[in-house]
């Protein structure tokens, strides 16, 4: 069982496996332009009761940014470009791993800023919450189907510990 201690990392080691949670984060990622990492801190900052407001999602995403387009983006568009091109299968594994790498170093400096912005709370557990102000923090307007989706991980967030 997870505590409230639990580190953004070791907590997405535990979610990210478990069914239909990749393939959804992937989706969100694909179709809404929805950067994974922000969503699985969102994930994280809900379940351990932190408050945060749309503010607080718009600094964390302004700073993720620069680390999104400059490292992980261009590593994931090489990686599909590989595989695109019917490119040598070892390039394609080595830079799926410099890819994820660079996703899990990011992983611990994204928590740390989160810690930075947002101070423990005593909030109610609220992963719905964080993913919903974490979308409009990216620019990304939350319709009917976004929130279906959202409420989804969400659940799948919450039954992480």
């Amino acid at each position: 069982m997870l505590s409230k201690d639990t580190s953004l990392a070791d907590y997405v080691s535990r979610l990210y496996p478990r069914p239909g949670v990749e393939s959804l984060l992937l989706r969100l990622q694909n179709e809404r332009d929805l950067d994974v990492l922000l969503l699985l801190a969102a994930c994280w900052l809900g379940w351990g009761g932190r408050a945060a407001t749309v503010a607080d999602w718009r600094a964390i995403c302004a700073w993720q940014l620069p680390w999104h387009q400059q490292i992980i983006g261009p590593l994931r568009a090489a990686r599909i470009a590989v595989r695109g091109l019917g490119g040598d299968g070892e390039l394609y594994v080595r830079l799926k791993e410099c890819e994820q790498g660079a996703e899990w170093f990011q992983l611990d400096r994204l928590e740390a800023e989160c810690l930075r912005l947002i101070p423990d709370g005593d909030a109610e557990p609220d992963s719905l919450r964080h993913l919903i102000s974490c979308s409009v923090g990216q620019g990304v307007a939350v319709s009917d189907a976004l929130r279906a989706q959202l409420q989804e991980l969400a659940e799948r967030a919450t039954d992480n510990n």
